[in-house]
């Protein structure tokens, strides 16, 4: 642990010791907003739990946009996302991307999947 991540923990401590802390999970109805894709979210989330823990999960919001692209929001928004979850380990990241359905695009870095906007 280095004295920047002991100073962040202090800080956590500090926080805990103040405040009330209520676990808040990806849901995936919603009667309104509609959360797009709920299916492919389902699926990341699994194998997040499987590979890391429940903490870790994709939450809905990333799905719930009006201007929602599935494209757009994986390769700027949950990849990288994924990508610091996992330390940068690229081959973690695509076998959950390639759980959820989604094609990864082959010699890329970093990972994005394939398909038009």
């Amino acid at each position: 642990m280095n004295t920047a991540d002991k100073s962040i923990a202090l800080l956590d401590i500090a926080l805990r010791r103040r405040f009330e802390f209520e676990a808040m999970y990806p849901l995936y109805e919603i009667e309104n907003p509609i959360i797009q894709e709920v299916e492919i979210l389902k699926k990341i989330n699994n194998q997040i739990r499987k590979l890391k823990s429940h903490d870790f999960q994709i939450g809905h919001s990333y799905f719930m946009d009006k201007n929602f692209n599935l494209i757009d929001s994986m390769n700027k928004k949950i990849i990288p996302l994924l990508l610091e979850y996992f330390m940068n380990d690229g081959e973690k990241v695509k076998v959950i991307l390639e759980s959820a359905g989604l094609e990864v695009e082959k010699d890329t870095w970093p990972l994005k999947i394939n398909g038009e906007k």
